[in-house]
């Protein structure tokens, strides 16, 4: 530790959290705009590199929800009755978790298959759909929350 006691994880925060807000402002923003924007952008190039962007924010976000999720973990007692702190990390552990299991179910398929492999396949849009909607959604509150965090 260094003289005024901050660690390297404390000193990551607010950058990672400036990150995952970054993210999640440019990922909502684009999927809203995407539509007006197709003929002045190729769509899928932007998505291309905003997929990048997204996998960093969630493993990111997964890093530091459950970092949260061991840290409370730690102080608790096996007969603790449930708290407003215990359920906001659990809840933020378990969506980022969902929200990365269905990224990377539909980034892989689209990485071995291709963007062809998209045309009429309704499943893996409503699946995009739900990741872009999700996922600035879990990205900025966790942000937000490490953000606000001391230590």
């Amino acid at each position: 530790m260094n003289p005024e006691g901050e660690t390297f994880v404390t000193k990551l925060k607010k950058p990672a959290g400036a990150y995952l807000i970054g993210v999640a402002v440019i990922v909502a923003a684009f999927f809203i705009a995407n539509p007006l924007l197709a003929g002045l952008l190729d769509p899928a190039k932007v998505w291309a590199v905003l997929d990048i962007l997204m996998l960093i924010g969630l493993l990111t976000a997964l890093a530091f929800n459950y970092a949260g999720k061991r840290t409370l973990a730690e102080g608790q007692e096996p007969d603790d009755s449930v708290s407003r702190r215990n359920l906001e990390i659990n809840i933020a552990f378990y969506l980022t978790a969902g929200v990365t299991i269905l990224f990377l179910h539909n980034w892989f398929s689209l990485l071995a298959q291709g963007a062809e492999s998209l045309a009429g396949n309704h499943q893996a849009w409503v699946i995009w759909a739900a990741v872009d909607t999700m996922l600035p959604l879990v990205l900025g509150t966790t942000g937000c929350r490490i953000m606000r965090e001391k230590s």
